[in-house]
């Protein structure tokens, strides 16, 4: 349930994105519906902070669901000590960064900052992610989705007798490989970007990249499903009508507040793969 409901949440986030996009980039007066739709403290921030805590949640219960079935079973955790480590990160990392979206409650009760962070926060707020300019933080966000999320699966899948491929099977690490329809909700995120100026020329280049290799792959499965194979060309024709309204964006904010909660949509759909015992049953008997 959780896997569909993050699917679902991707769906309506992609199409509102799109249908946004196409109103601001193409009907008069609507230039900035982007900016208004991703607003400070708006339906997209709050809905990465719900998201946020939704992962931290899955995983805290996932970690509940194995210790219980332990002692019940009196057998070894389905989760492994792999599993429990990635899953107890999550649990921190999900409600850090929730209370980071929120400043630590002082957007909902509206304390006052401290000195500190009056001087050195970007948005005088009491958050540690303001500390650092917001092109920083995204560069490092994106890099590990695209290592851990993108680029290391797909050559998993394209090199099965590979070295990668033969550590991932010796450190039975291939139950957390994200599946298609994963890879593809994060490859959507990426595609929000600022185009054709030099400073994201760098985010183009691993996009492409990563367009590539999903095609590569998709090409050489032959147990693709027709979904995967039409998501893909969402995909790759949502790049293609964001880069002819390249217009609409902006390089410091508005859309990489969009792509942030894809991420967020993209790690809970990843993780109810594989940390629900229903889900890991399910991939176990395919």
């Amino acid at each position: 349930m959780v896997r569909i409901l993050a699917f679902a949440a991707y769906v309506l986030v992609a199409l509102s994105t799109t249908l946004i996009i196409a109103v601001a980039g193409n009907v008069e007066g609507e230039a900035d519906a982007l900016r208004a739709f991703t607003r400070e403290n708006g339906v997209v921030e709050w809905g990465s902070v719900l998201a946020l805590f939704a992962v931290a949640g899955v995983a805290g219960r996932a970690l509940r669901r194995d210790r219980r079935g332990d002692r019940k079973r009196g057998t070894t955790a389905h989760l492994g000590r792999w599993g429990r480590g990635v899953l107890w990160l999550l649990v921190a990392a999900g409600l850090a960064a929730g209370l980071e979206e929120i400043s630590w409650g002082q957007q909902i009760f509206g304390f006052g900052s401290g000195e500190f962070f009056r001087e050195h926060n970007l948005q005088r707020e009491t958050n540690l992610h303001n500390l650092m300019p917001a092109s920083i933080s995204s560069s490092i966000i994106n890099a590990t989705i695209y290592a851990l999320f993108l680029w290391l699966p797909c050559w998993i899948r394209l090199a099965p007798g590979g070295r990668l491929a033969v550590f991932a099977r010796r450190h039975a690490l291939l139950p957390f490989l994200p599946g298609m329809q994963t890879m593809l909700i994060f490859a959507f995120g990426s595609a929000l970007q600022a185009y054709f100026i030099w400073m994201t020329w760098t985010d183009t280049l691993a996009l492409t990249i990563t367009l590539l290799l999903l095609g590569l792959v998709i090409q050489r499965a032959p147990n693709t499903s027709r979904g995967d194979r039409l998501h893909f060309g969402c995909v790759v024709g949502c790049t293609l009508f964001f880069g002819l309204h390249h217009e609409v964006f902006r390089f410091a904010n508005m859309q990489y507040e969009i792509r942030e909660l894809l991420v967020v949509l993209g790690c809970l759909h990843w993780l109810s793969g594989w940390a629900l015992p229903s889900a890991a049953n399910s991939r176990a008997a395919a």
